[in-house]
């Protein structure tokens, strides 16, 4: 107990500190294997902008690699869940327009709608995948939603719901690089549950442990899991360890200048997508690889991207037209307006024609939607997410870059 309340204490000390990294901190490590060297990087899972300032030395190691490796594929794990766990409904005035209630940033699962729009593991993986980067996942999504489940007082996937000074307090652990306190922290965030730590910690631990074993065995990897899972004696460093891999840290250095590797992570940020289907020409930009679904048997093509720190989401469908339908009749199925915000009819700079409105659909509730039609196709693009993003400006910037021809 003297143990662990030393170890609060100077967390607590530590909020009111610790501001950036810490170039001693325990979170950056190279991995010595056959195949040269590969990292391992401690994770917080988080969007709170704060912590994305990396130290060059992370940018360099990323780059660097040929692949990745992340706990879980995130972006498909969200495929079809909400990054928002308690989505409520925008409100709409007498004139049928939205407006805020009020100026707190709607919460997701991984941050809030202040922080950045991934949250740091799925940043990695947007990055990777907009490089051109393999990405593999060290647990299948059926395994890391298990081992939530089998926890009852976690709610939010591996992430603990921590009062506002321990969130603080772990935030502050991690960019100091504390590893032996984050895991401290953790522990003591499920000593209610005694099997909670073994099965959300150690058990993951030693399959994520045994993958980045063999991912290394193949090539250089840049292997991204959350700090929590490093430190102690069944910790994956200790575990690579005993697999015979050497370890060392890295000293989590910068310079007063972004390194190439920063510049290059920093100014890779959006995904131009232009494709053509039959004799339709389809092109739009999203912010990162939206993941692409088709039905064969209705020649349906949707394209979602979800921004899983600020809860985002953003969809584009592409379907043959019926010819006997017009726009306006296309609108009437698929923008269900509510009585005072009816959908209205504009004309791009093309002279291209759409329908434009909130839908107001299950389960999501209001929805930013815009229809386009030509002669053989309609396209149905529809965003949604927070309180704040709702009420911006950037619905209409998502819907003004697509283009049908």
């Amino acid at each position: 107990m003297k143990y662990l309340l030393s170890s609060f204490c100077l967390a607590y000390s530590l909020v009111f500190y610790a501001q950036t990294y810490n170039s001693k901190g325990l979170l950056l490590w190279e991995i010595i294997s056959p195949k040269g060297r590969s990292y391992l990087f401690g994770t917080l899972h988080t969007n709170d902008k704060s912590v994305f300032d990396f130290p060059d030395s992370v940018y360099e190691a990323f780059i660097t690699c040929n692949a990745l490796a992340v706990e879980v594929n995130l972006f498909d794990l969200f495929i079809n869940k909400d990054p928002i766990p308690n989505r409520v409904k925008p409100l709409l005035d007498r004139e049928g327009k939205l407006y805020t209630a009020s100026g707190k940033p709607t919460d997701t699962y991984y941050g809030n709608e202040d922080g950045m729009p991934q949250f740091m593991d799925a940043w990695f993986q947007e990055k990777a995948e907009l490089l051109k980067m393999p990405v593999v996942a060290l647990e299948s999504i059926e395994q890391q939603t298990k081992a939530a489940e089998e926890i009852p007082m976690v709610v939010q996937q591996d992430r603990f719901r921590f009062g506002l000074s321990v969130e603080q307090a772990l935030k502050s652990l991690y960019l100091e690089g504390r590893i032996d306190l984050i895991d401290r922290l953790i522990k003591n965030g499920l000593s209610v549950n005694k099997e909670g730590y073994d099965k959300l910690i150690e058990q993951r631990n030693v399959m994520m442990a045994i993958n980045i074993a063999k991912h290394c065995l193949t090539d250089s990897f840049f292997c991204a899991v959350g700090a929590g899972h490093l430190y102690g004696e069944k910790g994956i460093l200790n575990l690579l360890r005993e697999k015979g891999f050497k370890l060392r840290p890295v000293q989590l250095t910068t310079s007063e200048k972004p390194c190439t590797a920063a510049r290059t992570l920093k100014s890779t940020q959006t995904c131009e997508f232009n494709q053509q289907i039959d004799a339709t020409w389809l092109k739009f930009n999203m912010p990162g690889q939206p993941r692409q679904i088709s039905n064969s048997s209705t020649k349906e093509r949707l394209f979602i991207y979800k921004e899983l720190g600020q809860g985002n989401t953003y969809e584009i469908k592409c379907i043959d037209r019926d010819t006997s339908l017009s726009l306006l009749e296309y609108s009437e199925i698929f923008i269900a307006s509510p009585l005072q915000s009816p959908y209205y009819l504009g004309v791009l700079d093309d002279g291209t024609e759409f329908t434009q409105g909130l839908s107001d659909v299950y389960p999501e509730g209001l929805v930013w939607t815009r229809l386009l039609i030509n002669e053989t196709h309609l396209v149905i693009a529809r965003c949604y997410g927070g309180n704040k993003f709702m009420n911006s400006d950037r619905p209409m910037r998502f819907f003004n870059n697509i283009v049908l021809e």
